[in-house]
């Protein structure tokens, strides 16, 4: 399988091959993509428009399919020594939101998109960082992320790696 992290705007044709997808998926589900996930798009239309420096929209293919996306940030927070990469309203698509598939799937969606994050935090200029905090949207987002942190804590590549709340804290060494 292939793996791929994109920056999606307005400008480049991007957002509009990411919501042709999405728009397709919702069809196959007789779903109206105008509703679905409107809480999280409204929050990052924005930053869809503007091309900021340090704040973007991501998604998330695999196979060439946009299986999710989030918003990250990069900015200066309380009690860290360097900024923090934040990636936050990870949204899932219809397809997996509608369709009926296995929990490896959605197990598969959290792993490309934690892979992703981790992507931009090591490549993208504006969004590099050692901390990367995560806000998880479910029970079984955090149940993932906690199991998947045990094995990343013996890893040398990891200081730490926590949940807490509805949060994942990665710090890399």
């Amino acid at each position: 399988m292939k793996y791929k992290i994109v920056r999606l705007l307005d400008g480049d044709g991007t957002w509009n091959e990411f919501e042709n997808d999405w728009r397709a998926q919702c069809e196959t589900h007789q779903e109206n993509f105008d509703d679905y996930a409107s809480g999280a798009f409204s929050v990052v239309r924005d930053l869809v428009v503007a091309e900021e420096e340090n704040a973007g929209v991501f998604a998330f293919n695999v196979d060439g399919r946009h299986t999710s996306f989030c918003q990250l940030n990069r900015a200066a927070l309380p009690g860290y020594d360097s900024p923090v990469l934040r990636a936050r309203h990870l949204t899932h698509c219809p397809d997996l939101d509608f369709g009926d598939h296995p929990i490896e799937a959605y197990i598969e969606c959290l792993a490309s998109a934690f892979g992703g994050i981790l992507a931009a935090s090591d490549h993208r200029p504006g969004f590099l960082s050692k901390h990367i905090n995560l806000h998880l949207r479910s029970p079984t987002d955090r149940q993932f992320f906690k199991m998947l942190g045990k094995g990343l804590n013996e890893e040398d590549e990891f200081e730490s790696v926590q949940t807490r709340g509805s949060w994942l804290y990665v710090t890399k060494a």
